[in-house]
């Protein structure tokens, strides 16, 4: 179980291999290019939980995240980092600063941008995921 006092927040990473069009909730219709999508999110009290609830293909949709890891065509989940002691706005803000926000997605309740966002390719993610997670760029 988590401390309630050290915030721990997760980075999703999900794989879009075509374009598409998806409704998601209020936000409405929204495209997502091919490539990759890095999604910020708030473990609470059971992090692990939440991060393994991402990787089920069927669930009720809760979150915006939820429209896109749900059913047959669903972004496929590739990786996910547990961050305790991070707080979801402060990783949202770093990646922010290298990567395009889909507006308003998983930022309901605060004042980012968003907390999903695209990297158009493999060399560009993993640059931008290497320092946020402590580990050496590859390739």
């Amino acid at each position: 179980m988590n401390d309630e006092r050290v915030p721990t927040s997760y980075v999703l990473v999900l794989w879009n291999q075509r374009g598409r069009r998806v409704r998601v909730g209020k936000l409405g219709l929204i495209r997502f290019e091919e490539g990759f999508y890095v999604y910020v999110g708030s473990g609470g009290s059971n992090p692990l939980r939440r991060a393994q609830r991402h990787l089920k293909p069927t669930k009720p949709r809760h979150w915006h995240i939820d429209y896109l890891t749900t059913g047959p065509r669903r972004m496929r989940p590739v990786d996910v980092h547990l961050m305790p002691g991070r707080r979801e706005c402060g990783v949202a803000k770093r990646l922010a600063a290298r990567l395009p926000a889909v507006k308003g997605f998983g930022s309901s309740d605060c004042r980012c941008p968003g907390h999903l966002f695209h990297a158009s390719g493999l060399p560009l993610l993993l640059e931008v995921l290497a320092p946020l997670l402590g580990s050496p760029a590859s390739g």
